[in-house]
């Protein structure tokens, strides 16, 4: 059923709204902000903008932030977490649910998420997938790969150009608490067009000599698979998704996933550090490309990827840990999905743009906010890691223009909405 209820929603962890918004007022007061530089000629060069006041006076009490609900929005549940009643869940009672991504294959649409029995990137652990024929009732989750095998990574679905669907995940090596900088390996098996899964196989080996790992790709007697698994080992602009460029070799990442490559003093290469988690990228009309990432960061290219500009964070872009999704969809416009605010998952809020440059118009996606569950490490309240659809995870065979996002709710439930789009 359609989410049409707007609760409000309080916690002991809410900060002085109005003291937030006042400096969120002098950050968009004060001049030409990172992100917009002014050339010789006096023409501004931007990176991206956020061109929406009622960003600086939102409402922290209220679930919505105090932003109108996006017309039309459809909210559905694929998977509610359970541990009294593990049967109706996924089996194991597991509480804490994350790390989403969608993808969109022969006419069903797919969800994968990473699972772990209550804290965040802690054994035990699997990654599941869910899926759908209409985007409202959805099957009861499998594992994605059997558990030990892998670990959550930014993105699991990869449409190769020859037409084979792909699900990729990090490669587990121990049970050891996971981080970010270390996931570099990868699994891969394939989603096969009657929606069977393929065999397991090694993607992307681990630095370390590591016993009973997978067998490579390579060894594969589908020689379309293997074709498949390579046109994805040469996408570098997809696999600069995961965080810092760890699943490219050094000399295939950005410049800027390096901080010692940044212009300017220590304290600008030290800031560089936090750089590159969870990239989305999308390309705007000019033919540029965007790369956004968490803690703000912007860069573009203008030379389909090969190059990129040093990374800034525009001063009206206010977002914090949480992923900052953009995309082009149906009707030509684009979209920024967010939490505009440093450390709250709340509102969750989608601004349009008719350039990929300039984002106006804001609106609230999630318009309830009901209490956490279960307790577990790292557990934010709210609605965040949303993805999209893009050319990597769809394969335009579910015949709807709307808008399609998913996103995890206090990091035990994964939901999805769908947007008209006028």
């Amino acid at each position: 059923m359609p989410i049409k209820k707007v609760n409000s929603y309080k916690t002991l962890e809410m900060k002085n709204s109005v003291l937030f918004s006042l400096v969120l007022l002098l950050i968009f007061s004060t001049g030409c902000p990172s992100g917009q530089k002014k050339t010789t000629s006096g023409e501004t060069n931007e990176l991206l903008i956020i061109d929406a006041p009622p960003l600086t006076s939102l409402n922290f009490d209220i679930t919505t932030g105090g932003l109108p609900v996006v017309p039309g929005l459809e909210t559905y549940t694929v998977f509610r977490s359970d541990r009294e009643h593990p049967e109706k869940a996924e089996g194991y009672g597991y509480t804490y649910h994350h790390h989403p991504d969608i993808a969109v294959w022969r006419g069903r649409m797919y969800v994968g998420w990473n699972s772990c029995e209550v804290d965040e990137d802690t054994w035990p652990s699997r990654e599941l997938i869910s899926s759908s024929a209409d985007g409202k009732v959805w099957t009861k989750p499998v594992e994605m790969f059997p558990q030990g095998v892998s670990t959550p990574i930014r993105m699991y679905f990869f449409l190769a150009p020859n037409g084979r669907m792909l699900i990729i995940a990090g490669l587990r090596t121990n049970h050891d608490k996971l981080s970010e900088r270390r996931k570099n390996a990868v699994v891969v098996r394939e989603l096969k067009s009657n929606h069977s899964f393929g065999e397991v196989f090694t993607l992307r080996r681990p630095p370390e000599e590591v016993p009973a790992i997978p067998p490579f790709y390579t060894t594969a007697a589908d020689k379309g698979f293997v074709q498949a698994c390579d046109q994805l080992l040469s996408d570098h602009l997809f696999l600069l998704q995961q965080d810092y460029g760890n699943l490219l070799d050094p000399e295939n990442r950005m410049k800027w996933n390096d901080p010692q490559n940044w212009e300017g003093d220590s304290l600008v290469k030290q800031s560089a550090g936090n750089f590159g988690k969870a990239m989305c990228f999308f390309e705007r009309k000019d033919g540029a490309i965007v790369g956004i990432g968490k803690n703000r960061w912007v860069t573009v290219s203008h030379d389909k990827g090969m190059t990129w500009v040093q990374p800034e964070k525009p001063g009206t872009l206010i977002s914090g840990m949480g992923k900052v999704w953009g995309q082009r969809i149906s009707d030509g416009r684009y979209i920024l999905v967010y939490n505009p605010d440093p450390s709250r998952r709340w509102p969750l809020v989608i601004l349009t743009s008719d350039d990929g440059i300039t984002f106006r118009n804001p609106y609230a996606i999630h318009n309830e906010l009901p209490a956490r569950r279960y307790a577990g490490l790292h557990k934010d309240s709210g609605a965040s890691y949303h993805r999209g659809l893009s050319k990597w995870n769809n394969d335009g065979s579910f015949k709807d223009d709307a808008l399609w996002l998913v996103y995890a709710l206090n990091k035990e439930d994964i939901r999805v909405v769908r947007i008209p789009v006028p």
